[in-house]
């Protein structure tokens, strides 16, 4: 089997996106495939890691950005792939076409709970919002059943796809950090509270901000923002304040820098807002701050309260209350021995469980059951 073609798609991500290359691109090189990476850039054509990648140009909004679907199915009936990965809703009636002309293995990746999703977006008018989720469930549903197989990032995720007969969760968990750069303590590093992922209202921006008005001062913390600004208020961005704070946002930066903040910093914080939409996600940057050796502080839903708890790895708090997420915070940052112990039990629950090698087995496994040329129906995959 090795040295097959395999074409991983996306006409949403960038090529650098830590779930569709860091992880299952290079765990599938690593496993003797040939990979090729078709996934937004500002370059047409670069290998990295041993895997070729091909830019699709960055669309100014959404509705140009669904043209980039077109531009993918050109690409994959010209790729003579063995195989075709895909990573977007968006893109599966191009699957389903792709599937139906070329006959061989074509997996649709569900990185989010598509209707949940549409019911919290705040473009769409709320009135709409239920019966569009319910519309686009069923055509999620009924789309990825003529598929060979659907990856999801959580079990919750994979209830959704009952009329698919191959769906294999494989969980979003980070790869491990090089030793080295976890040698220092966390009761060794500077006072600096860090939040990794998109910033928005719904992700908790304003509260986390807020909470720094509640530290006491001696502390001299500082908070930073890592990742792309999402609706952001003009009022919010004043970097006079932010500073008076001690906040720092530093929008989008490269995925090689990320690993850089969470070992310098003492607290990590993942206080989205209690929706539905969040209530049983794995979020990265929690599993990624256990990694790191970073006591969280997250919110109190009930499956991150039982990650936390069965770790030892950190605490939940209501995410609406900044005072409530600022005595946290004091708590651990006054406790150089609780930092420390946090710290550890964290690292030895991603070395255990959280991390990406026990889920590179299961996308392997996947991909072994699967023949080149996969003449089934209804979703079935044919076996070696």
């Amino acid at each position: 089997m090795g040295g097959e073609k395999v074409m991983v798609m996306s006409s949403v991500h960038g090529y650098n996106d830590s779930r569709i290359f860091h992880k299952q691109a290079c765990s599938l090189h690593r496993a003797g495939y040939q990979v090729e990476l078709h996934a937004l850039a500002d370059f047409r054509e670069k290998e990295l890691q041993g895997i070729r990648i091909v830019g699709l140009p960055i669309p100014k909004n959404k509705w140009v950005r669904l043209w980039g679907g077109w531009r993918l199915f050109q690409r994959a009936i010209k790729s003579k792939a063995a195989r075709f990965h895909f990573h977007d809703p968006e893109l599966l009636p191009w699957g389903v076409l792709l599937h139906w002309i070329t006959r061989r293995p074509v997996i649709y990746d569900a990185h989010e709970d598509l209707p949940k999703q549409i019911s919290t977006k705040p473009w769409i008018p709320k009135g709409w919002r239920r019966p569009l989720a319910r519309v686009a469930d069923w055509v999620e549903k009924g789309l990825a059943s003529r598929l060979s197989a659907v990856i999801t990032a959580t079990d919750p995720i994979a209830s959704h796809f009952t009329w698919n007969r191959h769906v294999v969760t494989v969980k979003n968990y980070p790869v491990p950090f090089e030793e080295s750069t976890l040698a220092k303590k966390v009761s060794e590093r500077e006072n600096q509270i860090v939040y990794v992922g998109g910033v928005s209202y719904l992700r908790g921006y304003k509260e986390m901000i807020a909470a720094m008005d509640h530290l006491s001062p001696d502390l001299n913390a500082e908070l930073h923002l890592i990742g792309p600004l999402q609706h952001i208020d003009p009022s919010d961005r004043v970097e006079e304040e932010l500073r008076s704070k001690n906040v720092t946002l530093h929008g989008r930066i490269a995925f090689e820098e990320v690993g850089t903040w969470l070992t310098k910093s003492k607290v990590g914080l993942v206080c989205l807002h209690p929706i539905e939409n969040y209530r049983e996600s794995l979020p990265i940057k929690l599993f990624e701050y256990m990694a790191a050796g970073l006591p969280v502080v997250a919110t109190d839903f009930p499956l991150w309260r039982q990650i936390l708890e069965s770790s030892g790895a950190g605490c939940t708090v209501n995410p609406l209350n900044p005072r409530e997420i600022a005595i946290k915070i004091e708590e651990i940052l006054r406790d150089s021995s609780l930092q420390d112990q946090l710290s550890k039990n964290g690292q030895e629950a991603h070395r255990r469980v959280y991390n990406w090698q026990v889920e590179e087995k299961k996308l392997l496994a996947l991909y072994r059951d699967m023949t080149p040329l996969a003449g089934h129906k209804g979703g079935a995959v044919s076996r070696a």
